[in-house]
Protein backbone atom coordinates (compact mmCIF):
# COMPACT_ATOMS: atom_id res chain seq x y z
CA UNK A 1 0.00 0.00 0.00
CA UNK A 2 2.84 2.42 0.90
CA UNK A 3 4.53 1.60 -2.41
CA UNK A 4 1.37 2.44 -4.33
CA UNK A 5 1.05 5.75 -2.48
CA UNK A 6 4.66 6.61 -3.26
CA UNK A 7 4.19 5.76 -6.94
CA UNK A 8 0.98 7.78 -7.05
CA UNK A 9 2.67 10.79 -5.48
CA UNK A 10 5.60 10.56 -7.89
CA UNK A 11 3.25 10.43 -10.88
CA UNK A 12 1.30 13.39 -9.54
CA UNK A 13 4.51 15.40 -9.10
CA UNK A 14 5.50 14.51 -12.66
CA UNK A 15 2.22 15.81 -14.07
CA UNK A 16 1.82 18.65 -11.58
CA UNK A 17 5.32 19.41 -10.25
CA UNK A 18 5.50 21.10 -6.83
CA UNK A 19 6.48 24.75 -6.80
CA UNK A 20 8.61 26.89 -4.50
CA UNK A 21 6.46 28.51 -1.85
CA UNK A 22 8.08 31.89 -2.51
CA UNK A 23 9.16 32.28 -6.14
CA UNK A 24 6.88 29.61 -7.65
CA UNK A 25 9.73 27.93 -9.54
CA UNK A 26 9.36 24.19 -10.01
CA UNK A 27 11.04 22.19 -7.25
CA UNK A 28 13.44 19.38 -8.06
CA UNK A 29 13.36 18.04 -4.50
CA UNK A 30 9.74 17.21 -3.68
CA UNK A 31 10.41 17.14 0.07
CA UNK A 32 11.38 20.83 0.07
CA UNK A 33 9.06 23.84 0.29
CA UNK A 34 11.56 26.34 -1.09
CA UNK A 35 13.95 26.15 -4.02
CA UNK A 36 17.70 26.24 -3.45
CA UNK A 37 17.91 29.93 -4.40
CA UNK A 38 15.25 30.94 -1.90
CA UNK A 39 16.71 28.74 0.83
CA UNK A 40 20.03 30.56 0.42
CA UNK A 41 18.25 33.82 1.28
CA UNK A 42 17.32 32.54 4.72
CA UNK A 43 20.37 33.90 6.55
CA UNK A 44 19.78 34.68 10.20
CA UNK A 45 20.18 38.35 11.13
CA UNK A 46 23.54 39.16 12.69
CA UNK A 47 22.49 40.52 16.09
CA UNK A 48 25.74 42.48 16.46
CA UNK A 49 24.46 44.89 13.81
CA UNK A 50 21.24 45.68 15.69
CA UNK A 51 20.29 47.53 18.86
CA UNK A 52 20.24 44.91 21.66
CA UNK A 53 17.09 46.35 23.24
CA UNK A 54 14.83 46.89 20.22
CA UNK A 55 16.76 45.24 17.34
CA UNK A 56 16.60 48.43 15.31
CA UNK A 57 19.05 48.97 12.44
CA UNK A 58 19.44 52.55 13.66
CA UNK A 59 22.38 51.47 15.75
CA UNK A 60 26.02 52.37 16.23
CA UNK A 61 28.07 49.84 18.25
CA UNK A 62 30.04 52.74 19.74
CA UNK A 63 26.87 54.10 21.37
CA UNK A 64 25.75 50.61 22.53
CA UNK A 65 22.07 51.49 22.03
CA UNK A 66 19.98 53.18 19.34
CA UNK A 67 18.77 56.76 19.86
CA UNK A 68 15.27 55.75 21.05
CA UNK A 69 16.51 53.19 23.57
CA UNK A 70 19.05 55.64 25.00
CA UNK A 71 16.23 58.06 25.79
CA UNK A 72 13.26 55.75 26.43
CA UNK A 73 13.23 52.90 28.98
CA UNK A 74 12.69 49.51 27.36
CA UNK A 75 10.19 47.01 28.82
CA UNK A 76 12.46 44.19 27.62
CA UNK A 77 15.86 42.86 28.53
CA UNK A 78 16.41 42.04 24.89
CA UNK A 79 14.63 41.91 21.53
CA UNK A 80 15.59 39.94 18.41
CA UNK A 81 14.22 38.47 15.20
CA UNK A 82 15.42 35.65 13.00
CA UNK A 83 14.82 37.53 9.72
CA UNK A 84 13.70 40.83 8.28
CA UNK A 85 10.17 40.83 6.86
CA UNK A 86 11.20 40.42 3.23
CA UNK A 87 11.68 37.67 0.67
CA UNK A 88 11.18 33.98 1.51
CA UNK A 89 11.05 34.65 5.26
CA UNK A 90 8.05 36.98 4.84
CA UNK A 91 6.38 34.43 2.57
CA UNK A 92 6.85 31.64 5.10
CA UNK A 93 5.30 33.58 7.96
CA UNK A 94 2.41 34.88 5.83
CA UNK A 95 1.67 31.36 4.61
CA UNK A 96 1.75 30.10 8.19
CA UNK A 97 -0.48 32.90 9.41
CA UNK A 98 -3.02 33.32 6.62
CA UNK A 99 -2.96 30.25 4.37
CA UNK A 100 -3.83 27.41 6.76
CA UNK A 101 -0.35 25.88 6.80
CA UNK A 102 0.32 25.17 10.50
CA UNK A 103 3.00 22.62 9.56
CA UNK A 104 5.29 25.52 8.59
CA UNK A 105 5.72 26.27 12.30
CA UNK A 106 8.13 23.32 12.58
CA UNK A 107 10.76 24.81 10.29
CA UNK A 108 10.12 28.39 11.39
CA UNK A 109 10.46 27.34 15.01
CA UNK A 110 13.80 25.72 14.23
CA UNK A 111 15.10 29.00 12.78
CA UNK A 112 13.88 30.82 15.90
CA UNK A 113 15.69 28.35 18.15
CA UNK A 114 18.85 28.68 16.06
CA UNK A 115 18.72 32.48 16.36
CA UNK A 116 18.18 32.25 20.11
CA UNK A 117 21.28 30.09 20.52
CA UNK A 118 23.33 32.74 18.71
CA UNK A 119 22.19 35.48 21.10
CA UNK A 120 23.92 36.30 24.35
CA UNK A 121 20.75 35.63 26.35
CA UNK A 122 20.25 33.38 29.38
CA UNK A 123 18.25 30.20 28.91
CA UNK A 124 14.59 30.99 29.68
CA UNK A 125 12.66 29.32 32.47
CA UNK A 126 9.48 29.42 30.40
CA UNK A 127 8.44 30.28 26.85
CA UNK A 128 5.29 32.37 26.45
CA UNK A 129 3.45 32.83 23.13
CA UNK A 130 1.64 36.04 22.24
CA UNK A 131 -2.09 35.27 22.47
CA UNK A 132 -4.76 35.93 19.87
CA UNK A 133 -8.47 36.59 20.52
CA UNK A 134 -10.73 33.53 20.77
CA UNK A 135 -12.76 34.69 17.77
CA UNK A 136 -9.62 34.74 15.60
CA UNK A 137 -8.48 31.41 17.02
CA UNK A 138 -11.80 29.83 16.03
CA UNK A 139 -11.63 31.38 12.55
CA UNK A 140 -7.99 30.46 11.86
CA UNK A 141 -8.02 27.17 13.76
CA UNK A 142 -4.71 27.81 15.53
CA UNK A 143 -2.51 30.48 17.06
CA UNK A 144 0.58 30.72 14.86
CA UNK A 145 2.63 32.27 17.69
CA UNK A 146 1.71 29.39 19.99
CA UNK A 147 2.81 26.87 17.37
CA UNK A 148 6.14 28.68 16.99
CA UNK A 149 6.58 28.85 20.77
CA UNK A 150 5.85 25.14 21.19
CA UNK A 151 8.45 24.22 18.58
CA UNK A 152 11.06 26.50 20.16
CA UNK A 153 10.23 25.06 23.58
CA UNK A 154 10.73 21.51 22.34
CA UNK A 155 14.12 22.35 20.82
CA UNK A 156 15.31 24.31 23.88
CA UNK A 157 13.76 21.75 26.25
CA UNK A 158 11.81 24.38 28.15
CA UNK A 159 8.08 24.45 29.00
CA UNK A 160 5.54 26.51 27.09
CA UNK A 161 3.29 28.51 29.40
CA UNK A 162 0.17 30.23 28.08
CA UNK A 163 0.44 33.01 30.65
CA UNK A 164 -1.44 35.65 28.66
CA UNK A 165 -4.98 35.97 27.37
CA UNK A 166 -6.50 38.34 24.86
CA UNK A 167 -10.07 39.61 24.81
CA UNK A 168 -12.29 38.54 21.93
CA UNK A 169 -13.14 42.19 21.29
CA UNK A 170 -9.53 42.90 20.42
CA UNK A 171 -9.08 43.39 16.69
CA UNK A 172 -6.33 42.58 14.22
CA UNK A 173 -3.61 45.19 13.78
CA UNK A 174 -2.90 44.12 10.20
CA UNK A 175 -4.77 47.07 8.68
CA UNK A 176 -3.64 49.71 11.17
CA UNK A 177 -1.12 52.45 10.50
CA UNK A 178 2.05 52.70 12.58
CA UNK A 179 0.57 55.64 14.51
CA UNK A 180 -2.63 53.71 15.29
CA UNK A 181 -0.65 50.67 16.47
CA UNK A 182 1.44 52.79 18.82
CA UNK A 183 -1.63 54.34 20.47
CA UNK A 184 -3.18 51.00 21.53
CA UNK A 185 -3.72 50.97 25.29
CA UNK A 186 -3.10 47.27 25.90
CA UNK A 187 -6.33 46.56 27.82
CA UNK A 188 -7.03 43.57 25.59
CA UNK A 189 -4.02 41.56 26.83
CA UNK A 190 -4.00 40.38 30.44
CA UNK A 191 -2.04 38.02 32.68
CA UNK A 192 -3.93 34.83 33.45
CA UNK A 193 -4.85 34.50 37.11
CA UNK A 194 -3.21 31.07 37.39
CA UNK A 195 0.07 32.12 35.74
CA UNK A 196 3.03 31.55 38.07
CA UNK A 197 5.87 33.58 36.58
CA UNK A 198 7.44 35.32 39.56
CA UNK A 199 11.26 35.50 39.35
CA UNK A 200 11.24 33.57 36.05
CA UNK A 201 13.16 34.42 32.90
CA UNK A 202 10.58 34.66 30.12
CA UNK A 203 11.09 34.23 26.39
CA UNK A 204 8.13 35.85 24.61
CA UNK A 205 7.47 34.51 21.10
CA UNK A 206 5.55 36.12 18.23
CA UNK A 207 5.49 35.85 14.45
CA UNK A 208 6.24 39.44 13.36
CA UNK A 209 7.51 42.58 15.11
CA UNK A 210 6.10 45.65 13.35
CA UNK A 211 6.02 48.57 15.78
CA UNK A 212 6.46 46.48 18.92
CA UNK A 213 3.10 47.63 20.33
CA UNK A 214 1.79 44.07 20.83
CA UNK A 215 4.98 42.96 22.56
CA UNK A 216 4.94 46.01 24.82
CA UNK A 217 1.35 45.24 25.81
CA UNK A 218 2.39 41.67 26.58
CA UNK A 219 5.36 42.88 28.61
CA UNK A 220 3.16 45.21 30.66
CA UNK A 221 0.79 42.34 31.43
CA UNK A 222 3.63 39.95 32.28
CA UNK A 223 5.23 42.52 34.58
CA UNK A 224 2.23 42.20 36.88
CA UNK A 225 3.50 38.70 37.71
CA UNK A 226 6.96 40.01 38.68
CA UNK A 227 9.16 37.97 36.33
CA UNK A 228 12.93 38.22 36.59
CA UNK A 229 13.53 39.16 32.94
CA UNK A 230 11.58 39.35 29.68
CA UNK A 231 13.16 38.66 26.30
CA UNK A 232 11.29 38.93 23.01
CA UNK A 233 11.98 36.84 19.89
CA UNK A 234 10.04 37.01 16.62
CA UNK A 235 10.42 35.19 13.34
CA UNK A 236 10.43 38.43 11.32
CA UNK A 237 10.95 42.12 11.94
CA UNK A 238 9.04 44.49 9.67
Amino acid sequence: MNTLLTIGKSLLNFVYPPFCLHCQEALHATHSLLCATCLEQLDLIDSSTRCPLCFSTDFNPVNLLCFDCKHTPSPFNGVAAAFDYIGPAATLIKQLKYSDKPFLADGCGAYLAAQFLQLDWPMPDIIVPVPIPLTRLLTRGYNQSALLAENVATLLQRPTVHALSRSSGDYSQAGLTRKQRLTLDGKGITLRSNASIQDKIILLIDDVWTTGSTMRMCSEALSEGYPSKIYCLTFCRA
